[in-house]
């Protein structure tokens, strides 16, 4: 009977149990697992930022229109009614508040503003599927871009 062996160019040869764990073994340690797990990560990494990038959370009004230049810091949703999100951009807050406030106000969406939300920079309203929503605007960071906070609780 002539013996076999297992090899790299034929890992797979019919053999004993043993042999064939100990085969596998072998063969794995062969391969590059660490630069495949690198590589699976970074290419979840970027489909994740690409989403997040695309993909607004959907309870979001269509009548806001969102800066060309806005990108999603934080993404989150806590249950089934509570979202938060964040976006940072170079936009003028002042425009961007006053638009969003008459774009929510005139499509369904009922604006309620008290006097410290004039001073806070912050719009509230709530609509369509939105129990209440406010928006405010954080501190402008180190590189002159403002950051805009959502948080929601949905119907």
């Amino acid at each position: 009977m002539t013996s076999m062996t297992c090899t790299p160019a034929n890992p797979f040869l019919p053999i004993g149990p043993r042999r064939a764990v100990a085969s596998l073994r072998t063969t794995l340690l062969r391969l590059p697992v660490r630069d495949a797990l690198v590589a699976a990560w970074l290419v979840l990494a970027a489909s994740a930022v690409v989403y997040a990038d695309e993909h607004l959370q959907d309870w979001i009004p269509d009548v806001r229109a969102i800066p060309d230049d806005a990108e999603v810091v934080t993404d989150r949703a806590i249950g089934s009614t509570v979202r938060m999100f964040s976006i940072a951009t170079g936009a003028d807050v002042d425009a961007l508040f006053a638009d969003w406030e008459e774009s929510l106000s005139g499509n369904g969406y009922p604006v309620t503003q008290g006097a410290d939300d004039l001073l806070d920079r912050s719009i509230e309203f709530s609509g369509p599927g939105i129990t209440n929503a406010k928006i405010i605007v954080a501190p402008t960071t180190d590189d002159g871009r403002s950051i805009f906070e959502f948080d929601a609780t949905l119907d």
